[in-house]
């Protein structure tokens, strides 16, 4: 009886165990944008990828191989835009921002991507 109890939690515990592994997910963000021209200020609500991802740093670093650390990143994304009501002629009314549709552990492309930390202090917009 305890053979078949064990057999039957297994596949949970494994299940578990990688939910620890890899933590890379979608999470829901809020973006502040203010527009001195059209004297606004707004607070966005969209998605971003957040979360640990699996690493491991040798002991032994050998000058032939290159080194990266895995980070949480937009696998699929789509762009949206605000638009700022009330500008004046000729201002930038604009505002296009990404929305993470998925997520991946991989290498950070600094080409597209800022590679740093993201801070999670809220800024409002009167933080002048």
């Amino acid at each position: 009886m305890r053979f078949v109890v064990m057999v039957m939690l297994l596949p949970a515990l494994m299940w578990e165990g990688s939910e620890c592994r890899s933590s890379c997910r979608l999470t829901n963000i809020s973006i502040t944008v203010e527009s001195e021209e059209c004297g606004s200020c707004i607070t966005i609500d969209t998605t971003a990828c957040a979360g640990l991802c699996k690493t491991q740093e040798s002991v032994y670093r050998s000058p032939m191989m290159l080194y990266y650390q895995n980070t949480c990143n937009f696998k699929e994304w789509t762009y949206e835009t605000y638009e700022f009501k009330g500008c004046p002629a000729r201002a930038d009314s604009v505002f296009t921002y990404p929305v993470a549709l998925s997520c991946e552990c991989s290498k950070c492309n600094s080409d597209i991507t800022d590679c740093g930390v993201l801070s999670q202090q809220t800024i409002g917009c009167n933080a002048h």
